[in-house]
């Protein structure tokens, strides 16, 4: 049997752990999303096929083999070649046996059948074996890792483990979105190094940094429902958000301040990494601290950072680590406030149709924070808005048009429908006056290109009378003359308030 030349110092340690044969280079067999491989230069391009220097992921998942061993490469994860096996760096990692690789340097090998995960997010660097078991060398020392025990790779610290977070077993269906919902003051976005202000309909890319100033905060929305909330002077990176069969996996990293959360039970896992700590949820109301600090308000949070020590409704987490009853303060009582506030029922009222109008203004009325659009004539059309009140204005040509409204709030929308006629032309009206002692006999007929009601104004002296005539039928309109020298003076009005004059015969 060959083994891989090594240094005298682990020469003990590697002959233990390399008892099984020696495995083949990793290959990539299988891609989804965004998988890169380094080229020579240290660029990196979209491949498959053996990895001779490094590999990538984005919002996606690379399956690897490596020999008879299979690794499943998560996404924001990084790993390179280093003696002709993978070296895990960066990320998360799902393996079965039998496999050998190495983490961030250190040698790791499974003999058999067996599967374990690499998490090496945030603070977190941990081997988790979930059956069978691995050997471990921690520069010079071998440590056996066996079915439900995980290992801290920092302080070599072995503890018990129960998968509660299987991101691994739901199948990849493509990348998801995070989307800023709502901002209120200095809210930046720096994509690429390219800063600007955030603004409502932004989407965060992985790799996207959102961060916030004094008195200001911004609500990020995530695909299958949930929202984070980042209070004032924070950053927060978005590392990748990934759908799958059972919702989506979000990953994210708050390099400082506070994030509110709200996770929708049954969409998947949701992380969120601290310098301090990492939290792993799939369904709860939570706030963490770049500091620390976790409150659960409701449902439970892991801390996989912390030995997946649980955080339940109505605990909190120090930053020193100790766990106790919740303890509320501002920070808090903004965050359920608002959260009042946003759920509240979306609403949309329109005029009633149908409408016939000389220029398409139409008014709505919805929640102030709302969006509102209009679909005519093929066309989105934005609403201007003036706190609840929202207001269309477009110059069409003459016509009836099906227009719909469509209001947006933090992922919920609503639609209305309305037939608006647009009508420039004024009615026209053949009439006939006559004077019958007292008696002013009108008669004749109202035509209008819009069958709708057409007020006939007649105004006799300083006396004013007014009926709804339907245009092309006939006419027939007795009024009171007291003066029969009195002048007389008719107007026709449409329903769009197209207005004329009408001269009497």
């Amino acid at each position: 049997m060959m083994f891989r030349a090594a240094p005298v110092h682990h020469l003990l340690s590697l002959a233990l752990l390399c008892s099984a044969s020696a495995l083949a280079a990793p290959t990539v067999q299988g891609t989804q999303g965004r998988v890169e491989l380094q080229q020579p230069g240290g660029t990196w391009a979209p491949g498959s096929g053996e990895v001779t220097l490094g590999l990538r992921t984005g919002a996606g998942r690379a399956e690897l083999h490596d020999g008879a061993g299979r690794i499943t490469v998560g996404s924001a994860s990084r790993l390179r070649r280093y003696r002709d096996e993978a070296d895990l760096l960066q990320g998360r990692f799902y393996l079965r046996g039998p496999v050998a690789v190495h983490v961030q340097g250190q040698h790791l090998v499974m003999d058999g059948a067996g599967s374990l995960r690499v998490d090496l997010d945030g603070p977190v660097r941990r081997v988790a074996v979930i059956t069978g078991q691995v050997r471990a060398d921690l520069s010079g020392r071998v440590v056996t890792v066996r079915g439900g025990q995980q290992l801290d790779l920092r302080s070599a610290a072995l503890s018990a483990f129960r998968e509660t977070d299987p991101w691994y077993a739901a199948q990849f269906r493509g990348e998801g979105s995070a989307t800023v919902q709502a901002t209120r003051g200095a809210v930046q976005l720096n994509r690429a190094g390219q800063v600007r202000g955030a603004a409502s309909g932004d989407t965060l890319e992985p790799g996207a940094v959102l961060s916030t100033g004094q008195g200001a905060w911004a609500e990020v929305g995530f695909t299958g429902g949930g929202y984070l909330r980042l209070n004032e002077q924070s950053e927060l990176s978005v590392l990748s958000v990934d759908r799958t069969e059972r919702g989506r996996e979000v990953l994210l990293k708050l390099a400082r301040g506070t994030a509110w959360n709200v996770v929708e039970k049954g969409q998947g896992g949701y992380r969120i990494d601290t310098p301090v700590v990492s939290t792993a949820v799939r369904g709860t109301v939570f706030r963490v601290d770049a500091a620390g600090l976790v409150k659960v308000f409701e449902g439970q949070v892991a801390l996989p950072s912390n030995a997946d020590q649980a955080v339940s409704a109505g605990q909190q987490r120090s930053e020193t680590g100790t766990v106790g009853t919740l303890v509320l303060d501002a920070t808090d009582r903004f965050n359920q406030a608002r959260d009042a506030e946003r759920a509240q029922p979306l609403s949309l009222t329109l005029p009633r149709a149908p409408l016939t109008l000389s220029e398409l203004i139409l008014n709505a009325r919805s929640l102030p924070d709302a969006t509102l659009s209009a679909q005519v004539a093929g066309q989105r059309v934005p609403l201007s808005a003036d706190g609840s009140s929202f207001r269309l204005s477009a110059t069409l040509p003459e016509g009836t048009y099906p227009v719909a409204v469509t209001a947006e709030r933090f992922g919920q929308t609503l639609t209305r429908a309305v037939t608006v006629t647009v009508d420039r032309s004024a009615p026209q009206a053949d009439l006939r006056a006559e004077r019958r002692g007292h008696l002013l006999l009108l008669s004749g007929v109202v035509t209008d290109n819009v069958n709708a009601g057409v007020i006939l104004t007649t105004r006799i002296g300083t006396r004013t009378y007014a009926r709804t005539v339907t245009p092309g039928q006939p006419l027939a309109w007795a009024l009171p003359l007291p003066d029969t020298a009195a002048p007389v003076h008719v107007t026709v009005r449409d329903a769009a308030g197209n207005e004329r004059d009408v001269t009497l015969r």
